[in-house]
């Protein structure tokens, strides 16, 4: 796939890769023991998903991520396959595994294997690299940051509030990290409902998510908000504006997975390679994409012509 010099790197940043197998079944239960149809091994992981997305839509982008342990070359050997851009460091690290299981008559199950490990030397070399990237580019941060706490991300957490203003950075992520990453004066910051919850040290459940969204807005330094929900209406603040919201195309869903990560990687292709496009087209073709997912039963695969 050739690229266009022109367009901005997107580098996506995934913490909590997952080694996930996929099993297709006619049925299953309590009890019983269920053979699968079908099978089908991918690498899982919000930044992964997200740098798929922004591929298909040909943008230039490289999914930065920690693969180690038994899986770890499984997975790196998948993406180098699916001939995905992706920079690995593994020096110390673990892989979680996870399990989905797929039946026509029952819901969708998922399993996730306990949270990966990230070493301290990983995050070392993998902050080096962000260095060394010299022309401007987005650090999309994606998904959750599993021992955030620790003192193994240090290098990440000495870095980021001093990078160079060649990187604009995206937020899409959730946990302990969320309040972290939301004071490092992202560009924009795009989570769900129950991530905006979070970031109000109340219970705030019953209130409206406009209203939570201005008094997020009036603590944090963030250009532009954008809180999805499901089915349920999108709800987008830019600066010196009020919430605005949009209904997504209701659809029936196969799988719920990736949808938001197919709405993250559309929403930032078209406002840092598209900018001649109004944030009013992002969205909508972020909800056109991100239906079109929740109907497809591979993640970021569908056809991207006819949204209408």
């Amino acid at each position: 796939m050739s690229l266009s010099h022109s367009k901005m790197p997107i580098v996506t940043l995934t913490a909590n890769l997952v080694a996930e197998t996929t099993y297709y079944v006619g049925d299953w239960g309590p009890g019983k023991t269920s053979r699968a149809t079908k099978e089908r091994f991918q690498v899982g992981g919000k930044g992964i998903n997200v740098s798929k997305m922004l591929q298909h839509l040909d943008a230039e982008t490289t999914a930065v991520c920690f693969p180690g342990g038994n899986f770890g070359l499984i997975c790196e050997q998948w993406l180098a396959d699916q001939k995905r851009y992706f920079k690995s460091f593994s020096r110390g690290c673990i892989t979680r595994s996870g399990t989905i299981i797929r039946a026509p008559r029952s819901d969708e199950i998922s399993i996730l294997g306990i949270d990966s490990h990230v070493s301290a030397e990983s995050v070392q070399d993998c902050v080096e690299y962000l260095k060394k990237l010299s022309k401007p580019y987005v650090l999309a941060i994606c998904g959750v940051f599993q021992e955030w706490e620790s003192s193994n991300w240090d290098a990440l957490r000495d870095w980021l509030p001093n990078r160079g203003e060649h990187v604009y950075l995206a937020v899409d992520t959730y946990g302990p990290s969320l309040l972290w990453f939301a004071r490092q004066n992202p560009n924009v910051i795009k989570i769900n409902r129950q991530e905006l919850e979070t970031l109000i040290d109340e219970d705030v459940q019953t209130s409206a998510t406009d209203v939570l969204m201005e008094r997020i807005a009036e603590n944090y330094n963030c250009p532009l908000w954008i809180v999805t929900d499901g089915e349920a209406k999108t709800w987008t603040l830019k600066s010196g504006s009020y919430p605005q919201a949009t209904q997504p195309p209701l659809v029936e869903c196969t799988s719920p997975i990736g949808c938001g990560d197919v709405f993250f990687a559309t929403l930032l292709d078209q406002r840092y390679n598209h900018p001649e496009n109004s944030l009013e087209f992002a969205i909508e073709l972020a909800e056109k994409y991100a239906s079109k997912n929740a109907v497809s039963s591979e993640i970021a695969a569908f056809n991207l012509k006819h949204t209408n």
